[in-house]
C-alpha cells in the first residue's frame, strides 16, 4: 500500500493531466449531446442523446472523484508516511570476524602520519553550509570531482528524520545561481535522483546540491559536491 501512494504522489503533476485530458473529451461530449437533443426530431433521437448526456457527466462525476482522491493521497497520506521514514539497518555478517575496538587515547598517530581521507568529500565553497554523511544524505554517483558529460545519472541516499521531501539542483562556480534538475519525496537508499543534462552546458566545474526538506517544507540537511562538465566529441 505504501509503494502505491508514493506512486501517486511521486506522478502527481502527470495523473492531473491525464484526468483533466479525459474531462476536457467528455465535457464536449456532454455539449454536442445537448446539441443533438435540441435539434431531434423523433422521440428516439432525444433518449439517445440523453443517454449521451449521462454516460459523458458519470464519467465526469468519476473524473472528479479520482481528481479529489489524487489530491488527499499526494497532500495528506505521503505526508504522513514521510512523517515516519524507515531507516536503512545494518546487515549482520554471522560469518565476519568480530572487530575490536580500542581507545583512542590508547593509540599513538605518529606526527608525520597522513590523514584517512574522507570517503564522502565535501565541496568546501565560502559562505555554503554542506552536511554530506554516509547513510543519511549523500551523492554516492559520480563523486566529487568526477569529470562527467552529456546524460549524467545521479543516484544517492536520502534518509533524514522527518523527510518530507528532496530537491536536486546544479550552479556553476562562485556565487551560485542553483537550477533545479529534480524533485521528489520519499526515501532514497543508493537509488536514482536524477539526470542532468549537460549537453547545452559550457565545459568546466559545477556545483551540484541535494537539499533534503523536512515535512514542513523546511530545508533540513545539504549535500554539495563539485563536478567536472566535459566537452562533448
Amino acid at each position: 500500500m505504501d509503494s502505491v501512494i508514493r506512486f501517486l504522489a511521486e506522478f502527481e503533476v502527470p495523473i492531473y493531466i491525464i484526468l483533466g485530458i479525459v474531462a476536457v473529451v467528455f465535457l464536449r461530449r456532454i455539449v454536442l449531446a445537448f446539441e443533438e437533443k435540441k435539434k431531434a426530431v423523433f422521440g428516439l433521437e432525444r433518449e439517445a442523446a440523453q443517454r449521451n448526456i449521462v454516460q459523458a457527466a458519470t464519467v465526469l462525476i468519476l473524473v472528479g472523484l479520482l481528481t479529489a482522491g489524487e489530491f488527499v493521497v499526494a497532500t495528506f497520506l505521503a505526508g504522513e508516511l514521510d512523517q515516519a521514514p524507515t531507516y536503512a539497518t545494518a546487515t549482520i555478517d554471522k560469518l565476519k570476524t568480530p572487530t575490536v575496538t580500542l581507545d583512542p587515547a590508547l593509540i599513538e598517530v605518529p606526527e608525520d602520519a597522513t590523514p584517512t581521507p574522507t570517503r564522502y568529500p565535501q565541496a568546501e565553497v565560502e559562505g555554503l553550509d554542506t552536511n554530506c554523511v554516509a547513510g543519511v544524505l549523500e551523492i554516492t554517483s559520480p563523486q566529487h570531482n568526477d569529470h562527467t558529460k552529456g546524460v549524467v545519472r545521479f543516484e544517492g541516499t536520502v534518509n533524514t528524520e522527518s523527510l518530507g521531501s528532496y530537491q536536486f539542483d546544479y550552479s556553476t562556480m562562485g556565487e551560485p545561481n542553483w537550477q533545479t534538475i529534480s524533485a521528489g519525496n520519499g526515501v532514497k537508499i543508493e537509488e536514482s535522483i536524477g539526470n542532468w543534462y549537460t549537453s547545452e552546458l559550457l565545459p568546466g566545474p559545477y556545483l551540484v546540491r541535494l537539499t533534503a526538506l523536512d515535512n514542513k517544507g523546511v530545508q533540513s540537511d545539504v549535500c554539495i559536491i563539485v563536478i567536472y562538465v566535459d566537452a562533448n566529441d
